[in-house]
């Protein structure tokens, strides 16, 4: 009755068979498909095998109401959903899930538009996305659970409790607060509240605004037919009676040059922080490379003759764009990295995060899970060698790459454009970008200057140990 098809998203209707006989009465449901996997929703009609094939094959008068009913829901539901999502490249089960439970729009809570979000953010591979919105409903469940609260010897015992977790996520002392919140909550006044809370726990004020733009986008609800809030009620704005957004921007992630040295001469002979140290001293010496980037080099991408690591950054690449290189200089410290973590058979990735992925598009979604697995320990073995060398607490990976440009742009007063380069950013706009040529020796000038001049490397030369100063 019913065989639609989308850019790669199909629909139709089918009966499930159970039994082998396949005597009974059995379901009647929307079948969706997408990457040759399929979900089930029921229509709330069954039939037997029989009368399945006269509801497909005959013009029976007692199935025109049922026929109606699943043609206008098709209509009106299925089928404009899924050309939004056709037409977006956004389709997935999670999401659909979700635009179909918001149809009882006046029944959703703010824990359950976050957790809708948040499903879809992980089905997609867009780990970091969610944990973002994951942080912002825990903060705003705090909150809630500290307006409850009656006793000012109570509210104060709770916010010496959140600062004292705040860095814990996991094992008994976590603090795990559950706290239902209603949209009709969500007023100008709750959010100079939640505000007040969070600097009382130590939240810092460039977080406050990515958790408050992060609940703003959840109420407008751009994913949906109409915002959560309706435009009277709004919170948001810079009007009088409103909330305004506090301007926190982007918090600073880089290190002191004498922050990266400490990280690197730390010893441990814990093998997580050994781990953790070296991902990201190596990722700081390497142009300040992202983890994923990290993760997914090749010891084919290392050039012989240049002693350099050639790469092209994931983030930026594009179909039908030429092509744009990052040129790493192997330094000693990475060589020393890659002799202590990397696979020792060289026909595949160096680093063995990845062991057992074929590099292909196919396998993508798997990479992409890998990286986040590996990720999530490393990000919590920094923290504890942040504690140890009373460096900033947030410690994590993404600190190497601002580090690197910091350090290259302030302290060495690098050309901005040849950082540009160094890093990946793009330089089309800067008609002077082409007069900038940087050769294999210019850009190991570059970042041996970076290096620790107390410290001595051991490196490999023509198949022996040497050391370097």
């Amino acid at each position: 009755m019913i065989h639609y098809r989308n850019n790669g998203i199909g629909v139709k209707l089918v009966r499930k068979k159970r039994y082998q006989e396949d005597l009974t009465i059995e379901p009647i449901y929307w079948q969706v498909t997408y990457k040759r996997k399929s979900r089930l929703y029921s229509t709330g009609f069954s039939y037997t095998v029989e009368e399945w094939d006269d509801f497909l094959n005959k013009q029976l008068r007692k199935h025109k109401d049922t026929k109606e009913t699943l043609q206008n829901y098709f209509d009106n539901t299925l089928q404009p959903l899924i050309k939004k999502f056709a037409e977006n490249n956004s389709f997935s089960f999670v999401a659909l899930e979700n635009k179909l439970k918001r149809k009882d729009h006046q029944n959703i809570n703010v824990n359950e538009a976050f957790k809708y979000k948040i499903e879809a953010l992980v089905e997609n591979n867009k780990i970091g996305n969610a944990t973002i919105y994951s942080s912002t409903i825990n903060a705003l469940m705090k909150f809630k659970h500290y307006k409850r609260l009656r006793k000012n010897a109570d509210k104060e015992a709770f916010i010496k409790q959140c600062i004292e977790c705040k860095h814990i996520s996991v094992g008994k002392k976590a603090l795990n607060i559950t706290a239902k919140i209603v949209f009709e909550e969500i007023t100008p006044e709750f959010l100079t509240e939640c505000e007040r809370f969070w600097l009382d726990i130590k939240i810092a004020h460039g977080t406050i605004g990515i958790y408050m733009r992060t609940l703003r986008a959840i109420i407008k609800n751009e994913e949906g037919e109409k915002p959560y809030i309706n435009s009277e009620e709004y919170p948001f704005g810079k009007k009088r009676g409103k909330y305004d957004i506090p301007e926190g921007g982007r918090r600073e992630v880089a290190l002191e040059l004498e922050d990266i040295w400490g990280i690197e001469g730390f010893e441990t002979d814990i093998d997580p922080l050994i781990l953790a140290r070296d991902v990201i001293v190596f990722m700081y010496y390497g142009n300040g490379m992202n983890f994923g980037d990290f993760c997914r080099l090749m010891y084919e991408d290392i050039d012989a003759p240049t002693q350099e690591i050639v790469f092209q950054r994931k983030k930026t690449l594009r179909d039908g764009e030429k092509p744009t290189y990052i040129y790493v200089p192997l330094l000693p410290p990475m060589v020393e990295i890659i002799n202590r973590h990397g696979n020792k058979k060289q026909d595949g990735y160096i680093f063995p995060f990845l062991n057992g992925i074929e590099p292909t598009s196919e396998n993508e979604d798997k990479i992409k899970e890998a990286i986040n697995a590996a990720l999530a320990p490393i990000n919590s073995s920094l923290k504890i060698i942040a504690k140890k060398l009373e460096l900033d607490p947030e410690l994590s990976t993404s600190y190497s790459r601002n580090s690197y440009i910091t350090h290259l742009t302030t302290e060495m007063y690098v050309n901005p454009i040849v950082v540009k380069k160094m890093v990946g950013h793009s330089t089309k706009k800067d008609v002077t970008a082409g007069y900038v040529n940087l050769t294999p020796k210019k850009r190991r000038e570059i970042n041996s200057k970076l290096l620790n001049p107390n410290k001595k490397y051991t490196t490999i030369n023509s198949g022996k140990a040497v050391e370097t100063g």
